[in-house]
C-alpha cells in the first residue's frame, strides 16, 4: 500500500512540478513545495511508528447483531459477522503480546441474546485473567448488554446514559378464543403432562402443569442473572435485586449503585483508556480482521476473478462445526415466514456425510438452537450423527435452546456442552389437527369426503377425531414418545438416573439439566470445540476449525452445484418482509407467533411433532 501511495504521489509531483515551471516567467516568485514520494513516505512511516510505539488496545464493535451460523450464500462475503469470529478475536487479542487492553463498544444497544452474550462475557473474563484490562462502554445497556460488561474490568456508561435490567417475565399467547371466533377447533393429543404444546390451541390460559414449568424457569433465570451481577461487582445480592426492582438506573445512580465505574462519553474513552493504562493508547479498531480482497470494478476479469473466490485450503486437522439452527423439519432446510430458519433433516445428513468422509475432520461438534420440530425429521437426524459417531468424537454445544427434537438431537452426542442460560429438555410428544368445518361454513364453503379404507379420512379437516381415531392417534403418539426416551437413554444411562423425572414434558435451565444428567458442561461452543479437539487428541494451534457444509460460492452456482440449495436457503429469507401490521409488532410476539405457525406446518406434513410452543425472550 506505501508503495502505491509513493508512486501516485510522484506522479502527481511531476505533473504539478512541470506545470510551475512551464509558468515561471508568469508567476511570482514564491513556490508551494509538495513532497516527493519520498518525503510522503516517511511521513506515513513515522506516523506509523508512533502508533507502534502506543499502547495497543484492540477495539471490539458490539453495537451489531453477531449471527451463529455463517451464511450459506453470499456475492459479497459474510453479511454479519458470526459469534465464533468474535470470540476468535477475543481470544487472539488476549494471546497476544503488542496487546495491552481492549475497548468494547456496545453503544446504543447490542443485538446479543442473552446466551451469546454470556459466551463473550466469559471471554472477557478469561481477559482479565491473562492480565489485560477490559473496558465495555455503552449509551444504555439491557441484560444481555449488562451480562457483557459484569466480566469487563472497568464498566463506563454515558453520563445521561442508564441501565435497564427490568428482572424476568414471560409472556405466553393462548388463541383458543379466536379460534372459537373463527369456527375452528384444535382437535389435539400430547403426551407429557407438562409438554404444554398444545394448550395455546386448546386453552384459554396455562394449565398448573404448565404454570409451574414456566414459574420454574423464570425462578432459574432470575436468580442466574442478579446472583452473576452480585458476584461479578462484589455486591450484595439483595442490593443488586433492590436496583432491579427500580426498573431503570440512571447512570449517576448506577455508578453511586457500584453497577459502573465510569461516566464519560464515547470522545472521552481515549482519555479513560490512556489514564487507565499510564500512557498514550492506539486503538486498533480493525484488530483481527482479515484485509478485504482489492477489486477493480473497471475491470471485468477483476469482478470474475473476487465472484470466484473461494476459501484457502487447509492442510491441518480439524474439527468441524456444524449448525443446527432453527425448527426441526422433513427434507431441506430454508426460512420460515417470520424470518426464521429451518434445520432440514437432508441437508444435516449431507453435512454428517461430509464429515464422516472427510480424513482431515477428526471431531465434530453440533451447535443446537432449536425447539424441535418434526419427530421423523428429529429421528433421521439422530441417526445420520449416531453413525458418524462410531467413527470420531460428537461433541453437543446447545446454544439458547435444545428443547424437544432439539434435545432429541442432542442426545445423538455423547457429551453435551450447554450455555448456562440454554433451555434443555421439553422431552413429549404433540400431535394432531385443525378441524375447519365451523369456519367453513362462516365462510360458505361445502365439501364431499370420497374416501375408501378406514382411516382414510383420519386427518380431515371438517371433522373431530371419533374414539376409535383417538385410540389410533394416541397409540402412535406413544410409540414416539417410547422411542423418544429410548433415544435419549442411549447416550444417558449412568447420567440420567430416572428418564421418568426429566421427561414428560418438562423444562430446565441448563444448570438444573446438568444436575439431572441431561448435560454433561456448562460453557459456550469455544469449550465444546475445546473438548471436542481434546477426544481426538489434537493439539491447539494444529488443527483448524471448519463450518460444514462450505458457503456456496458464485460459482458453485455458475456451474450447478449447490445452486438449488443456496436458492433454498437463500430466497425465503429475501422474500420473508413482513407486510403490514405484522411487521410492527413487537418482535417476541411475532417470534411467538412464527413459533405456533411452524408447528402448525409440521402437523399438516406429519401429525406427530416434537416441539416446545415457547419462545422465551430476555430483555
Amino acid at each position: 500500500m506505501l508503495k502505491q501511495i509513493a508512486a501516485l504521489t510522484l506522479a502527481v509531483s511531476t505533473v504539478v512540478s512541470s506545470v510551475v515551471l512551464a509558468d515561471a516567467t508568469t508567476q511570482p516568485t514564491t513556490k508551494k513545495h509538495f513532497p516527493t514520494a519520498a518525503e510522503l513516505a516517511h511521513k506515513i512511516a513515522d506516523a506509523q511508528q508512533k502508533d507502534a510505539d502506543k499502547l495497543q488496545v484492540a477495539y471490539f464493535d458490539l453495537n451489531q447483531q453477531f449471527a451463529e451460523k455463517p451464511a450459506d450464500f453470499s456475492l459479497f462475503g459474510q453479511p454479519q459477522p458470526t459469534l465464533r469470529e468474535l470470540l476468535a478475536h477475543i481470544e487472539q487479542a488476549q494471546n497476544d503480546p503488542e496487546i495491552k487492553a481492549a475497548l468494547f463498544y456496545v453503544g446504543s444497544g447490542s443485538g446479543l441474546n442473552l446466551s451469546q452474550a454470556g459466551e463473550i462475557r466469559d471471554a472477557l473474563i478469561a481477559m482479565n485473567n491473562a492480565g489485560k484490562k477490559t473496558v465495555v462502554y455503552a449509551d444504555t445497556y439491557d441484560t444481555a448488554a449488562y451480562t457483557v460488561a459484569s466480566g469487563a474490568s472497568r464498566i463506563t456508561i454515558l453520563t445521561g446514559g442508564e441501565i435497564f435490567v427490568p428482572g424476568i417475565g414471560f409472556e405466553t399467547m393462548f388463541f383458543k378464543n379466536a379460534f372459537d371466533k373463527l369456527g375452528v377447533q384444535a382437535d389435539y393429543v400430547q403426551i407429557g403432562e407438562y409438554k404444554g404444546a398444545e394448550e395455546p390451541f386448546t386453552r384459554t390460559g396455562p394449565s398448573e402443569e404448565l404454570k409451574g414449568e414456566m414459574n420454574k424457569l423464570v425462578d432459574a433465570y432470575f436468580k442466574q442473572i442478579s446472583t452473576g451481577i452480585a458476584n461479578a461487582r462484589h455486591l450484595k445480592l439483595d442490593d443488586v435485586k433492590s436496583s432491579i426492582d427500580l426498573g431503570v438506573l440512571p447512570a449517576k445512580q448506577a455508578k453511586e449503585a457500584g453497577w459502573v465505574d465510569d461516566l464519560v462519553d464515547p470522545d472521552g474513552l481515549r482519555d479513560l483508556m490512556q489514564k487507565e493504562l499510564g500512557g498514550e493508547v492506539n486503538l486498533q479498531h480493525d484488530y483481527g480482521l482479515d484485509e478485504k480482497p482489492k477489486v477493480d470494478l473497471n475491470n471485468v476479469f477483476s469482478i470474475l476473478a473476487f465472484l470466484n473466490r473461494k476459501p484457502a485450503v487447509s492442510n491441518k486437522d480439524k474439527v468441524a462445526v456444524i449448525y443446527a439452527e432453527g425448527m426441526i423439519v422433513d427434507g431441506e432446510s430454508g426460512g420460515s415466514m417470520f424470518g426464521g430458519n429451518r434445520i432440514g433433516s437432508e441437508n444435516l445428513r449431507a453435512a454428517m456425510r461430509l464429515a464422516d468422509r472427510d480424513e482431515s475432520v477428526k471431531a465434530v461438534v453440533i451447535r443446537i438452537d432449536s425447539p424441535g420440530g418434526s419427530a421423523l425429521a428429529s429421528e433421521a437426524m439422530w441417526q445420520s450423527v449416531r453413525r458418524v459417531e462410531k467413527k470420531k468424537p460428537i461433541i453437543i454445544s446447545i446454544g439458547s435452546m435444545a428443547a424437544s427434537g432439539g434435545y432429541y438431537l442432542a442426545s445423538s452426542g455423547d457429551w453435551i456442552v450447554a450455555d448456562p442460560t440454554a433451555i434443555v429438555g421439553s422431552i413429549g410428544v404433540v400431535g394432531g389437527k385443525f378441524v375447519m368445518n365451523g369456519l367453513y361454513d362462516k365462510l360458505g364453503l361445502t365439501t364431499e369426503t370420497f374416501s375408501r379404507g378406514a382411516n382414510a379420512n383420519l386427518f380431515s379437516s371438517t371433522s373431530a377425531f371419533d374414539d376409535r381415531q383417538k385410540k389410533l392417534v394416541t397409540g402412535w403418539m406413544k410409540d414416539t414418545y417410547t422411542q423418544f426416551t429410548d433415544r435419549v437413554m442411549t447416550t444417558r444411562t449412568g447420567k440420567i438416573q430416572d428418564i421418568d423425572k426429566v421427561a414428560r414434558g418438562r423444562i430446565f435451565l441448563a444448570a438444573d439439566a446438568k444436575g439431572l444428567g441431561m448435560v454433561d458442561e456448562i460453557g459456550g461452543i469455544k469449550v465444546a470445540i475445546a473438548d471436542a479437539a481434546d477426544r481426538a487428541k489434537l493439539t491447539a494451534g494444529d488443527y483448524d476449525v471448519e463450518v460444514l457444509p462450505p458457503a456456496t460460492t458464485f460459482a458453485d452456482v455458475l456451474a450447478g452445484k449447490n445452486g438449488a440449495d443456496a436458492a433454498a436457503t437463500v430466497l425465503p429469507k429475501i422474500q420473508a418482509g413482513l407486510p403490514g401490521m405484522l411487521g410492527a409488532l413487537p418482535a417476541d410476539i411475532r417470534a411467538s407467533l412464527g413459533n405456533q405457525l411452524d408447528l402448525m406446518t409440521v402437523l399438516q406434513d406429519r401429525p406427530v411433532a416434537l416441539m416446545s410452543p415457547w419462545v422465551l425472550r430476555v430483555k
